[in-house]
């Protein structure tokens, strides 16, 4: 009798241990996920940044063409690489420009991503 007893309690021990390490596990990989969904956020968000703000500078005349023409721009030491082509429209005075930022890991990172916008450029950089 006292021995059922004592395999009694020592498998509801065992249950129970079982089922923290189960409770724990899980809620430890929710943790994870979720940072991993926030740093995969704020790199998009300094992306997204950082394509528009190189548009803008362009737009702007801060930046000219020809500096642009095929370089790729690695930015304040960051992970990240941006590019701009240039591709000219129907209209002569507009040009489509893409900007795309990677990851520096790699001459083929991964994209992060991709802006377009049309810029109007001035009469000595359209040549």
């Amino acid at each position: 009798m006292l021995r059922a007893r004592r395999a009694g309690i020592l498998l509801e021990l065992l249950l129970s241990l079982a089922l923290f390490v189960a409770g724990a596990t899980a809620i430890v990989a929710t943790v994870r996920g979720s940072t991993d969904g926030v740093q995969r956020a704020v790199a998009r968000a300094r992306a997204e940044d950082l394509a528009c703000s190189r548009l803008i500078e362009l737009d702007a005349g801060l930046v000219s063409r020809d500096e642009l023409r095929g370089s790729a721009v690695s930015v304040l030491g960051t992970d990240l690489t941006v590019s701009i082509q240039i591709e000219p429209t129907a209209t002569p005075e507009l040009v489509r420009a893409v900007a795309t930022v990677r990851e520096a890991f790699d001459v083929d990172g991964r994209v992060i991503v991709e802006r377009e916008r049309l810029i109007r450029l001035r009469a000595e950089e359209s040549n």
